[in-house]
């Protein structure tokens, strides 16, 4: 029973902790391509690449390099001796502890050592059911995903993050996305589909921005010079926390779902 007390105390700091600083939110995307390649005669105009300045790189939290050494193969151990037998009681009071941790969790927390637009990649990705499914069909290839935390401000005052899945399997989703708040949550996004072309040698395309852990930054976005532009998509949509939203083309596309996060206290770590 202390342990629900206690409980209900925690979520009330929590909740405090969300209303007095400015919300901050949970991005998710999932990158993809329409299979098979010939599904579509549609002809479809080049397209034309948008060049925009000042935007945010997203950043890799830097987890140190850990180097791993071999084990001597002479420990000089008996056999039995690298086994043990260990018995440990189960505590009911522990184990609500812990029920009650697992639903703080459901709210998706930004630790206080990391930053907003960095992107972890230790951290289980909240789409991870949507992608399994994904993945199982004959009609779609996941490209890639991405997952960052931010601050959502009017469209005046809010920031255009570039996003890039890399290429795999010969393929390259990038773009901009732009999130904002009017009366509602908005987002506004513009993304292109890039192919390997080993015949294709593509002139610089420099873009300038800035990232939490390098600061300002130029960015060459055809550095792999051998790929051609294929398609572009540009869409703008009003979405809520939690819903799921596609952005549409017959070639490629993107799921967008925001969710209301929250920063990790540091009053907790103190006591």
């Amino acid at each position: 029973m202390k342990f629900s007390y206690a409980f209900k105390i925690i979520c009330l700091i929590y909740s405090l902790n969300i209303f007095s600083q400015e919300q901050i939110y949970l991005v998710d995307l999932i990158f993809l391509k329409y299979l098979p390649e010939d599904v579509s005669e549609e002809n479809f105009l080049v397209p034309s690449l948008e060049k925009k300045d000042n935007v945010i790189f997203l950043s890799q939290f830097p987890y140190p390099e850990i180097e791993i050494s071999p084990l001597p193969l002479n420990l000089n151990y008996e056999y039995q001796d690298l086994f043990l037998s260990i018995k440990f009681e189960d505590d009911p009071d522990s184990i609500e502890s812990e029920e009650d941790s697992n639903l703080l969790n459901l709210i998706p927390t930004l630790n206080k050592e990391k930053s907003e637009f960095e992107v972890d990649s230790a951290r289980i990705f909240t789409l991870s059911d949507e992608v399994k499914k994904i993945a199982r069909s004959r009609d779609f290839r996941v490209i890639g995903t991405k997952s960052w935390f931010q601050k959502i401000q009017d469209i005046n005052n809010s920031e255009t993050v570039f996003i890039d899945t890399d290429f795999f399997k010969g393929n390259r989703i990038f773009g901009y996305l732009k999130l904002y708040k009017e009366r509602f949550l908005h987002f506004s996004s513009t993304i292109y589909l890039s192919e390997e072309d080993p015949v294709v040698e593509t002139n610089p395309y420099i873009i300038k921005g800035k990232s939490i852990n390098n600061g300002e930054l130029e960015l060459n976005i055809f550095e792999n010079k051998n790929q051609i532009l294929l398609h572009e998509v540009s869409q703008e949509k009003k979405l809520r926390s939690g819903e799921l939203h596609y952005i549409d083309h017959p070639k490629f596309g993107m799921l967008v779902k925001l969710t209301k996060a929250q920063r990790e206290l540091t009053s907790l770590d103190n006591e």
